[in-house]
């Protein structure tokens, strides 16, 4: 690759790791990337060592002695604040330049083709994580998750159960983890989400911001708020307390929740099942704060709220009708 095609294609991949560093991505722009990043495996390589160098001390050590080059540049800053940012502009392509110009004498950084790690739960069982970046991820029982960070990315795909995330916060690589086709995405906060059966998701942010796309759109979420996707039905959640789930602490907060729905919750945790003799039963609402760890209390209260029978047979709990 002749020289100046390498130069161009590092001031390609510095920008885009400028525009790329906001918290949240506007979608076009992402896609943008993405055709950027796919066109060329050098483009892959440029854009990794970029990343690897943003943070670098030695690269630090090089913007500052290029801008100190500048002997106008704190008069031209202030200056040009006032007429609209036109320095900032400027002071930011000199820094791209000069990060292309320090890439080219640093070796490009391990884990490029970085493997995908899944982890799993199994039921009746919590399991915890903790990710190369330092996130902490808790699994409940019956939880599959896959996660790949790149120099660039950080990616995971929930693709059952539930887990609460803890993202440790990074100026460079944002957060992002699909579940069921809702997208959520984070710099560095906490948040829950959770699988359920038939394509329902739900969303619970604990700290910071998240933005979640899904079929009907994208919303921005604070701390204390949350959402369900339910195919193509959508529904806000508000007053979400606490720094993290009650069900990391063995508890479920039941709210006009349907009946099949705690027992789905139930059975993450349970080391003995729950089944419904007739799935309509599922459809029967209960409210209350269930402490998961006793669930023969649970499956009592369940019969005594709606007038149903329960029995243990077969090493699993049974609720029936009367």
């Amino acid at each position: 690759m002749m020289a100046s095609e390498r130069a161009e294609i590092d001031s390609a991949a510095a920008l885009w790791l400028e525009r790329m560093r906001g918290p949240v991505q506007d979608s076009a722009v992402a896609a943008d990337f993405d055709v950027w990043i796919a066109e060329d495996p050098r483009h892959v390589e440029s854009y990794a060592r970029m990343a690897s160098l943003w943070q670098s001390e030695g690269f630090a050590r090089a913007a500052c002695a290029s801008l100190a080059g500048n002997h106008n540049a704190a008069r031209l800053d202030t200056a040009d604040a006032q007429r609209g940012g036109g320095w900032g502009r400027r002071r930011w392509f000199g820094l791209a330049a000069g990060l292309a110009a320090f890439a080219v004498v640093v070796p490009f950084g391990q884990g490029l083709f970085a493997p995908t790690h899944t982890y799993e739960a199994p039921w009746g069982t919590t399991r915890e994580i903790v990710l190369a970046d330092g996130s902490h991820i808790q699994l409940s029982g019956g939880s599959r998750l896959s996660v790949r960070l790149t120099p660039w990315s950080r990616e995971a795909e929930l693709e059952k159960g539930e887990a609460f995330f803890d993202v440790a916060h990074e100026a460079l690589r944002g957060f992002a983890v699909e579940a069921e086709g809702a997208r959520v995405e984070v710099l560095g906060t906490a948040f829950d989400i959770d699988v359920l059966a038939r394509g329902r998701r739900e969303v619970r942010v604990y700290r910071g911001l998240v933005e979640v796309a899904g079929e009907s759109g994208a919303w921005r979420l604070p701390a204390g708020t949350g959402l369900i996707l339910d195919g193509a039905h959508v529904r806000s959640l508000e007053s979400i307390g606490g720094d993290r789930p009650g069900w990391l602490d063995g508890w479920f907060d039941a709210q006009d929740t349907r009946l099949d729905r705690l027992v789905e919750r139930l059975n993450r945790t349970s080391r003995i099942p729950v089944v419904l003799d007739d799935p309509q039963l599922g459809e029967l609402r209960v409210t209350g704060r269930f402490d998961m760890g006793k669930p023969q209390e649970i499956v009592e209260t369940l019969a005594a709220i709606h007038d149903l029978t329960w029995s243990r047979e077969e090493g699993r709990y049974r609720i029936g009708r009367l």
